[in-house]
Parts: structure tokens; sequence; C-alpha cells
């Protein structure tokens, strides 16, 4: 797997990777992964997490074997949004939902929230947070609707860029999510690929939440598995219209960008994980 770039220096595909692990230990698998694949991150599911003390142990083990294999760190994340998404229960804090923040909390207190939450994952080795939601819910109907802070874009935008500050502050590396925006769709992308119904080819509603986080420095950006008509016949995830022509020139967000997860239903029902990962 490994490959010489153009200055003649070792890189490995496997640092494209985030990938889960089996349990909320070290074993042969987690192992294999970070010392053989050379993979770039890990992310952390419910089946991995125990205590505060156990989270640390695997995150210090995870990051011992990385730096002996490439001399490099791990990107260590996990799904910390708050409301019906947060991996890590008490007594880590207990998140409310991105939407009852956006109606009774400021974006002041949305920030020293972040801060806190940032600490705590830092203090057990996670270095990444898979939050916030920048999308722009119309409807109830959305799925995202209790994840997003606000339908108004700009109200989306001020709520998340609070969020990302904390995060930063926190020391946790914030990623926003779901670019292109999936506030305009009504199916779920964990079961099926959603479609854009707004039919606005710019995107404005959507896109101005990650337009402003682009701008003030977000360090990365998560893709939404979504089917933008007027853009692509291809999912945003896997679409050089959505992710070169949009994000990077349009947007001109010129860091990370990271996949949603692919073995998700509206990925997986089209492509094997394998070839979706490759295209994407």
């Amino acid at each position: 797997m490994q490959q010489q770039n153009n200055a003649g220096e070792p890189s490995f595909w496997g640092q494209l990777l985030m990938v889960g692990l089996p349990g909320p230990r070290m074993d042969a698998l987690a192992r294999e992964l970070v010392r053989e694949l050379k993979v770039g991150g890990i992310i952390l599911f419910a089946r991995n997490i125990e205590t505060p003390e156990q989270v640390w142990e695997l995150c210090r083990e995870l990051q011992k074997e990385a730096l002996a294999a490439t001399g490099r760190p791990l990107l260590i994340s996990v799904d910390q949004e708050g409301g019906p998404v947060q991996r890590l229960k008490e007594p880590f804090t207990i998140i409310p939902p991105a939407r009852d923040l956006g109606i009774t909390a400021t974006p002041e207190e949305v920030e020293d929230l972040s801060r806190r939450v940032g600490r705590e994952l830092a203090l057990v080795g996670i270095n990444m947070n898979l939050a916030p939601v920048l999308d722009v819910p119309r409807s109830p109907s959305c799925p995202l609707w209790h994840r997003a802070y606000s339908s108004d874009p700009e109200r989306a935008a001020r709520y998340g860029l609070a969020a990302i500050r904390g995060y930063l502050a926190g020391g946790a590396i914030p990623v926003a999510k779901h670019f292109p925006g999936l506030g305009d769709t009504m199916a779920d992308s964990h079961e099926v690929l959603p479609r854009a119904l707004s039919g606005d080819a710019k995107r404005e509603a959507d896109i101005f939440p990650f337009l402003k986080a682009a701008a003030a420095g977000v360090p990365a950006v998560m893709t939404a598995h979504l089917l933008v008509p007027e853009w692509d016949d291809r999912p945003a995830t896997l679409s050089s219209v959505a992710l070169e022509d949009w994000l990077r020139r349009h947007l001109k967000f010129p860091g990370v960008i990271i996949t949603d997860d692919l073995e998700m239903g509206a990925i997986a029902s089209q492509l094997p994980v394998a070839r979706a990962a490759r295209e994407a």
C-alpha cells in the first residue's frame, strides 16, 4: 500500500481512510488497521465507549500504534452533536438538541457549551468532533430538524460558527456538516439517497452557513449523501461538481473534506463500500 509522492517521500493510501473499530479495547483487528493499513483516522461509536478511563486508554493505545507505524498521530473522532446524536453519555456533558439551543440559548452560550464539550473530548484523547450540523431544515418533516440550529440560514450560521469557535477553543477539531445541505430533503440518508427538493441551482439558503464557516476557517467539512439534480446525477459525496466546483472553488474551502459514513443506505444501496471509497 505504500506509495511515493512527487517529492519522493512515502505516503499511504490508508491515510485517506477513517474507520471504525469492533470493540472498546485495542485488539488484533484494531492493531492491524493502524499498524498495517496505516489508516489516518478512527471514528468511535457507542460500541467503543464504556467509561472515560476506558476511552482514554483506547485512544492512548491507538496513538501509540499510529506513531510507531507512520510517525503521524491519528484523527480520533466521535459524533458528539447533542440531542439524539451523542455517543459519550454521563458523566460527559449531556448536550440539548441543536434545535432547542437555537431557540433557548444565545450564540455565546452555545460557544461556552461547545468549549466545555471540546475540553472533555480532548481529556480522553478524542481530537475531532463530527459537529456542528449546519443544515437548514425547511420543516419538521426533514430528518435533520432536531439536529439543526435553525430554519433561518443566518441564524443557523451564527450558532454554527459559535459552536466551531467553542470546539476549537476546547481542543477538538470541528467538522461542519452536511455539505451541500440536507435541509430541503424529506428522506433519511441512513436508509435511502435523498433528493434535493428546492429546485434552487445556487442552493443559497443551504450553502450560506457553509460559506460563512469556510470564511471563518473551519478546518473540516463533511459531505452529504444527497442528490442535487441541478448539479449532477451523482450523490454529492461522490460528485466533483459538488466538491470541487462548489466547495473548493465557489466557497474557497481549502481544508479537509470528510465523507459521511459510506455504509449508510444512501451509498451502500448503490455501490459496494470499497468502490464508493475509491470514487469518493
